[in-house]
């Protein structure tokens, strides 16, 4: 279970670094669901049937709609690749309501495995199972894998049906039941322990796509709070979930809530020096995602135990029950609540021949509101406009910082597509941007201005362990990102020198991305060997 985890994934060089801790995301691989039928979905869930060999709290629930296509499933691009040939055994736990074959695979360009079925078929219904997939006609590292957990073909369903399935696991034993090596996912996050006010509160937590992927938060995943009426002021949770605050002495927390009220934090010690506070600022909006900031200055050492109480309103006056949202767990040594960050995107059409009346529409691995690949037409948060009639059409997103690969299209449907060469286009996001591209040429033709252009050296790039970092401007914080966009450092700069240890990295490429107290960002490329 991933009661804690740390962002800053490498060991760390103290010379004017502090490490920032996310206690719990919520989050999970993020998994696009293929020809699943009309009503097909994928939803991470309590597990509905604890029991024999596992007894997990969440697992994933798939419905496959009885109209998909026989290799109905899901795919997902890991954070850390696999080696195959050093751990060639893909353990899945499934439960399933029919026997069928289960295949899975590892895909990458020139090297795909294929469908591989299970070493051993399904043999039981109604109950968990595990299967191991022997995945050594490949080798060498892969991060697209690819579940089709009901391979029946042709396909033979008259309504539709529920699966779930659990644990993904790599290790170099086919034994069931054998240790994990490398845990894909477990589908787990920090116990949260309700607080309630006895048998008239009927309140409870739920994990569930996040309903309003906007703002400050962009994440798949949230907590849902049903909050209810017959409540205590102190409804909400806690959880044996430790936190250092020697360093960091700032705890952020996103909530998205129906009402104004007092949102409170706590930190346990276990031996009664307990310390309790409100948010630094006071709650003014409803029905949108906020960041609220507790100062925990007052203590300093190891906490056991944290408490989150969203909606401390005492005495409590709700007469109807209410639904409250959390994410995101973050201790870091920064007083500044996170604001979103806006990103422009450009394509100038003058040259394009297009035919006037044409919509023109974005499609890329966007996420949030704007989806991932959504067709052209689809989604209506993903049409450009040109307001001025000059043949520049824009659109503004809020997007997580990141690699994105985007397309243009004409109209509705794939067959519009851009015609520039190279295929996709390739953007690293790093906070807000503004940027214009011409319809058929590739490259960007405008790139904005960067005050810290100049400002910083980071080297020796290629790096083998040690990176060493000097600056002229206000470095306030540095990312490390892998090509998929996944976080492998965070850290908070102190000083106008310092280094890091990279030994953790794998080869690769890398971003690093450099915030100043400003809000200015600059990203570099950096290459571990």
């Amino acid at each position: 279970m991933r009661k804690i985890t740390f962002i800053m994934m490498l060991m760390l060089t103290y010379t004017g670094f502090t490490m920032a801790q996310t206690i719990e995301d919520f989050e999970c691989i993020k998994m696009s669901l293929f020809s699943g039928g009309t009503n097909g979905s994928l939803t991470v869930i309590p597990n509905p049937d604890p029991s024999g060999i596992n007894t997990s709290p969440n697992v994933v629930k798939m419905v496959r709609g009885f109209d998909g296509d026989p290799w109905a499933g899901w795919y997902a691009t890991l954070p850390t690749p696999v080696d195959v040939t050093a751990n060639k055994y893909v353990h899945v736990k499934v439960w399933k309501p029919r026997i069928s074959p289960v295949v899975f695979k590892y895909e990458k360009e020139g090297g795909n495995s294929g469908d591989v079925f299970s070493m051993q078929p399904q043999t039981i219904v109604g109950q968990w199972e595990e299967l191991v997939f022997d995945m050594s006609i490949v080798s060498g590292e892969y991060v697209k894998i690819v579940l089709i957990p009901d391979f029946e073909t042709p396909l033979t369903l008259t309504e539709d049906i529920t699966l779930y399935f659990d644990d993904l696991y790599v290790n170099n034993d086919p034994a069931v039941g054998s240790a994990p090596v490398q845990l894909m996912d477990d589908y787990e996050f920090m116990p949260l322990n309700i607080m309630t006010g006895g048998a008239e509160d009927l309140s409870y937590f739920s994990i569930l796509p996040n309903p309003d992927p906007t703002g400050v938060n962009l994440s798949d995943y949230v907590i849902k709070f049903n909050r209810d009426k017959d409540g205590v002021p102190w409804g909400g949770f806690y959880s044996g979930t430790p936190v250092d605050v020697t360093t960091n002495k700032y705890m952020h927390v996103k909530v998205w809530k129906p009402r104004v009220s007092p949102i409170k934090f706590k930190i346990e010690s276990g031996t009664g020096n307990n310390i309790e506070v409100a948010s630094t600022v006071a709650q003014v909006n409803t029905g949108v995602w906020e960041d609220f900031v507790f100062d925990l200055n007052a203590g300093t050492g190891v906490f056991p135990t944290i408490v989150f109480m969203p909606d401390f309103e005492d005495p409590l006056a709700l007469t109807e029950d209410i639904t409250i949202y959390f994410d995101d767990f973050i201790l870091n040594n920064d007083p500044n609540p996170i604001t979103p960050a806006s990103q422009t995107i450009n394509v100038d059409m003058s040259e394009s021949g297009m035919v006037e009346g044409t919509q023109v529409f974005i499609a890329g691995t966007l996420g949030g509101i704007y989806g991932t690949w959504n067709e052209p037409g689809t989604n209506a948060n993903n049409e450009m406009l040109d307001t001025d009639g000059d043949k520049i059409y824009s659109i503004t997103m809020a997007l997580p910082d990141g690699v994105i690969a985007f397309k243009f299209f004409q109209g509705i449907g794939w067959g519009t597509g851009d015609t520039a060469p190279g295929g996709d286009r390739v953007y690293e996001v790093a906070g807000s941007c503004n940027i214009t591209y011409k319809w058929g040429v590739d490259g960007l033709l405008s790139v904005p201005n960067n005050p810290l252009n100049g400002k910083i050296q980071m080297y020796p790039n290629p790096v083998n362990s040690e990176l060493f970092i000097k600056t002229t401007a206000n470095i306030s914080r540095v990312n490390i990102t892998s090509m998929l966009g996944q976080v492998v450092g965070n850290y908070e700069m102190t000083s106008n020198e310092t280094s890091i240890s990279t030994s953790s990295l794998s080869n690769g490429l890398y971003f690093v991305t450099f915030t100043d107290k400003e809000g200015n960002q600059l990203t570099q490329k950096l290459m571990k060997n």
